[in-house]
């Protein structure tokens, strides 16, 4: 398989994004380049992984290609959820003296593999995605210094879990008349969500359902008389399920009260009917800005709206923060791998959007959590923690 590319376009709702299938021009020089790795196979990808795709290639273009002449390439990798792949793509990368960082897209869980080869080569590498911690906290860690090497701009699954438990428990009173059901879609990604928050939650009484056939499932949670019902999975098995639960119980204001980041699309989904959304909140360890009036959260949206036509979806702020600090290095001179390792070792704080972030000495986000989201209407409103 080779690096040097494909060209492809997504369309969604009028949004086009083209993948870059030529460095830029920069009198005969090769650029610098970026290396975006993303599994476009997630459902719903354009609105859970494009969008930071698109707010971080913005900060390129506007911050270091027109405002400082730089040439520099993002170059979109989709492993297409394949660990092979992923580890082909990464031996690529690393062996291409080019590429001074590599970025991890949401929804995407770098293989060890992949860490490795990148850690080795002297690669540094920035995670967007929750399921992606540090590989220097795993037993078998990776080469090099982690300070150098790695940053995380997202909180991680686990305090996704806790606040979700927390959120759904509050439903209970401890009766088991009074349960946290937990609906999969049956994917790899919602079944651990699921497994997750049913331990957390202990010893609330929690009953798991599986949601691959939505008819089955709404009967099964009629019968159950739920609290609370919680889904763990995406967007399309959630409009089935709704539309079966409302066929059951047209009155019921929201079929889902509750819902993992994997439902946090650009607009809260709709019933299939298009009368109601799915969802009545949602657990991101994402920040949300839309509604902020602070200069800097009204710049990152508006330039995200008037380039892409579209608000902000899920973890792009984090995307945009974690692109201002590299653009902040490229425009200071780093050049190389071992310029941006320089510049990275230099970062244990940093003023973003979304956060004022503070990293630990193995790169991973301090004091930064998840929140939660209510739907209302076409937009996200953050509810007070």
């Amino acid at each position: 398989m080779t690096l040097c590319r494909r060209l492809s376009s997504l369309v969604a709702v009028g949004l086009m994004v083209l993948i870059a299938c030529s460095p830029i021009p920069n009198d005969g020089e090769p650029a610098m380049k970026i290396a975006f790795f993303q599994d476009l196979s997630v459902p719903d990808s354009l609105d859970l992984v494009s969008p930071s795709f698109l707010a971080f290639e913005t900060v390129m273009q506007r911050q270091v290609v027109e405002a400082k002449g730089i040439a520099v390439e993002v170059v979109q990798l989709d492993t297409a959820g394949d660990a092979e792949v992923a580890a082909e793509m990464a031996r690529e990368v690393a062996t291409d003296s080019t590429f001074v960082l590599a970025v991890i897209a949401p929804f995407w869980q770098e293989p060890p593999e992949v860490a490795r080869i990148l850690a080795e080569a002297g690669l540094p590498t920035m995670s967007l995605s929750p399921e992606s911690a540090s590989p220097w906290l795993e037993a078998s860690a990776p080469p090099g210094d982690p300070a150098e090497l790695w940053r995380r701009f997202v909180p991680d699954r686990e305090a996704q879990i806790e606040l979700l438990a927390e959120v759904a428990g509050r439903s209970s009173s401890g009766d088991a008349a009074q349960q946290v059901c937990l609906v999969s879609d049956g994917s790899g990604y919602s079944e651990e969500l699921s497994t997750g928050v049913e331990a957390a939650l202990s010893p609330l009484p929690s009953t798991p359902v599986d949601g691959a056939d939505a008819v089955a499932a709404a009967d099964q949670l009629a019968s159950l008389h739920c609290g609370s019902v919680v889904w763990t999975g995406f967007p399309l098995e959630a409009r089935e399920l709704a539309e079966a639960i409302r066929e059951g119980d047209p009155e019921r204001a929201q079929p889902i009260d509750l819902a993992s980041d994997a439902l946090k699309t650009v607009m809260p989904p709709m019933t299939p009917d298009g009368e109601r959304v799915v969802v009545e909140s949602v657990v991101c360890p994402c920040a949300d800005v839309s509604v902020d009036t602070d200069l800097e959260s009204r710049t990152f949206v508006n330039t995200y709206q008037s380039e892409h036509g579209l608000a902000p979806g899920a973890y792009a702020v984090e995307a945009w923060d974690a692109g201002s600090l590299v653009a902040e290095a490229l425009a200071s001179g780093t050049a190389t791998r071992t310029d941006m390792r320089t510049a990275l070792a230099a970062i244990t704080t940093f003023d973003g959007v979304a956060h004022d972030y503070a990293f630990d000495s193995d790169g991973e986000p301090i004091g930064v959590g998840p929140a939660q989201f209510a739907a209302a209407g076409t937009r996200w409103v953050p509810l007070p923690s």
